[in-house]
């Protein structure tokens, strides 16, 4: 158990940050009104999907990694490479300036490097 944690540190992250982040957009679904900083995810997508998407696929990574499964981390990890970009690209274009796109960008970057090894 030791070993897969240690191997598949970065994957886990990715996994239960986004699993993290996807609940609080769920039970929180004023952020998107409440936050300027939301405004372009708010315009495209309804919050509820986007935080039950990031729920589920951050349990699909994990699930994926427990299993061995090579097609659930797969998909994992391309759509949450997508949405973790899309999430810093809409960050940065939203005044005010602000430093989440960042964090987001961390998170879809992490996620490009989790593909690029094979995990």
């Amino acid at each position: 158990m030791k070993k897969i944690i240690i191997l598949k540190w970065n994957s886990m992250v990715l996994g239960i940050t986004s699993i993290i982040y996807g609940l609080t957009l769920y039970l929180n679904t004023d952020i998107l009104k409440r936050y300027q900083l939301y405004q372009i995810i708010d315009e495209i997508f309804d919050i509820h999907y986007v935080a039950l998407a990031f729920v589920v696929l951050g349990a699909i990574k994990l699930i994926g990694i427990v299993k061995s499964s090579k097609p659930l981390n797969r998909i994992s990890i391309i759509v949450l490479t997508a949405f973790w970009s899309i999430f810093s690209v809409s960050f940065m274009m939203t005044t005010p300036t602000n430093t989440v796109w960042i964090f987001s960008l961390a998170m879809a970057l992490i996620a490009f490097g989790i593909a690029l090894k094979g995990e």
